[in-house]
């Protein structure tokens, strides 16, 4: 991420916000989740513009941030990522939080549950949030969504697009909602954030927008003229990917035991790759 202000931050969790909110998302506009969109960037260069002050000074005192995301012990990276855009919300000051983890219940069954609702500029607006790592199993037909697999391929991008677009955005717009606020939500916005890997070059396409990491089989590592340093584990696959002077690592390490699942590792170059087993996508 080249940008003065992230590159002065010194903690972890202040860069993982910051990285969260203004990183670049993976998939391309051009893609098709009408009647939704993805979340407007106009709105996230104002914020960006208005918080340089805000992040240089939780940068220098993180506590509360740090204390708020390690409330609960469940690590999994959506819940993170969750953690840190409340806090986010919540201290912000051009931002009110209106709704979060709002549970729609029918007959005494939850059906739903909405992220975020916000008040940003006079406009109630509904946030669905993601962050994803994807792979390209089939690099033949990259515009295909149901070929972009999460790293153990339990999961893909048009599964994960068609339970945001036809359920989780329009929970937005339901009569719970709008008895909650006693208001209507403005607009609804899918919130999708993290990085798309592929195994090569990748022009533009309809899902990605060709600026995508590497993935890289176990046994093609020797061909690489650069050493792995670190396997990054969740949830710490957010600034990560991004390294800034105050992360950078300079130790190598080895990985000639075969892996059993994909890992992802950061490079001494500063760029995170998946090393995925030899016969990974291929069974």
């Amino acid at each position: 991420m080249q940008n003065t202000t992230y590159h002065k931050l010194k903690n972890t969790s202040v860069r993982d916000l910051y990285w969260l909110l203004f990183s670049e998302g993976p998939l391309s506009e051009s893609y098709n989740i009408s009647p939704y969109t993805l979340f407007p960037q106009q709105i996230l260069e104002e914020w960006k513009q208005n918080s340089k002050d805000y992040f240089l000074e939780l940068d220098k005192n993180p506590n509360s941030l740090i204390l708020f995301v390690n409330r609960k012990k469940n690590k999994r990276l959506g819940f993170y990522a969750e953690a840190l855009l409340s806090y986010f919300f919540q201290t912000f000051n051009s931002i009110e939080l209106l709704l979060q983890n709002f549970q729609i219940i029918d007959q005494k069954k939850t059906v739903g549950e909405v992220d975020f609702i916000i008040l940003y500029k006079e406009q109630v607006i509904h946030l669905e949030c993601a962050v994803k790592y994807y792979l390209l199993k089939d690099s033949t037909h990259p515009e295909q969504a149901s070929n972009w697999v999460g790293p153990r391929m339990k999961d893909n991008l048009e599964l994960k697009l068609e339970k945001l677009i036809q359920h989780q955005l329009p929970l937005g717009s339901i009569d719970e909602v709008h008895e909650k606020l006693n208001r209507s939500v403005d607009q609804s916005y899918l919130f999708l954030k993290g990085v798309f890997f592929t195994e090569e070059e990748l022009p533009a396409n309809e899902i990605s927008k060709g600026k995508n990491n590497q993935f890289i089989r176990q046994s093609s590592l020797i061909k690489l003229a650069i050493s792995p340093i670190e396997i990054l584990t969740r949830p710490n696959w957010l600034s990560a990917t991004a390294p800034s002077e105050f992360n950078e690592r300079s130790e190598f390490m080895q990985l000639n035991k075969a892996i059993k699942n994909p890992e992802l590792v950061l490079f001494e170059d500063h760029k995170a790759r998946f090393v995925v087993p030899d016969n990974w996508g291929k069974e």
